[in-house]
């Protein structure tokens, strides 16, 4: 199969159409990508952190099961850079074992890199995470703070808006510019 796949994406790497020839082209990078998943792996554990990085960008193009599994192991490099990257580049993808893996890393995380994961895990749409997200309300740092808010924001009903509308006074701008945002979200029912 992999062979009739090369084949058939060379043949329309060629085609008379531009826009056939493009996605033809993209779709072949990305075939190809995905059979240099073992090379991106040992990237991931033995390059340099900018190498490791651009290896979590390409893991979020590629997408699909090989592409994920490339993020989900960045998201245990020992460099924050990465796992913040691979944090962001999982935002399109709230699978169970994805959104398992950033519930996890709430726990050892902190700074940007728990901000990130509190806004993707917000984007899930994942209702029942809203009560575990608003402890983050009171943490030290004010864009942690913020994260949550608007996390909480796109994924609450009744009284979580009580919560936001709480904040509005706070001291720190940060965070009543994300009550601002969030409150921006509201909406009168959530599917």
């Amino acid at each position: 199969m992999i062979k009739s796949i090369e084949e058939a994406l060379n043949a329309m790497v060629s085609d008379s159409s531009q826009n056939v020839r493009e996605t033809a082209m993209a779709s072949m990078d990305r075939f190809r990508a995905k059979r240099s998943i073992d090379r991106f792996r040992t990237i991931l554990k033995k390059g340099t952190v900018q190498d490791r990085v651009h290896v979590v960008h390409v893991a979020g193009e590629i997408a699909g099961g090989e592409g994920i599994s490339l993020l989900l192991e960045a998201l245990y490099d020992k460099d924050e850079v990465v796992r913040g990257a691979a944090v962001r580049k999982l935002l399109p993808f709230p699978t169970p074992a994805v959104l398992k893996a950033l519930w996890e890393m709430l726990l050892r995380e902190k700074g940007v890199v728990l901000g990130n994961v509190i806004e993707v895990l917000g984007a899930s749409g994942r209702k029942e995470l809203s009560p575990h997200l608003e402890r983050y309300f009171t943490h030290p740092e004010a864009e942690v703070r913020a994260k949550a808010i608007i996390a909480v924001s796109r994924l609450t009903d009744g009284d979580g808006w009580e919560k936001i509308l709480a904040l509005r006074g706070d001291k720190d701008e940060v965070i009543r510019n994300a009550v601002a945002e969030g409150l921006g979200h509201w909406t009168s029912s959530r599917p």
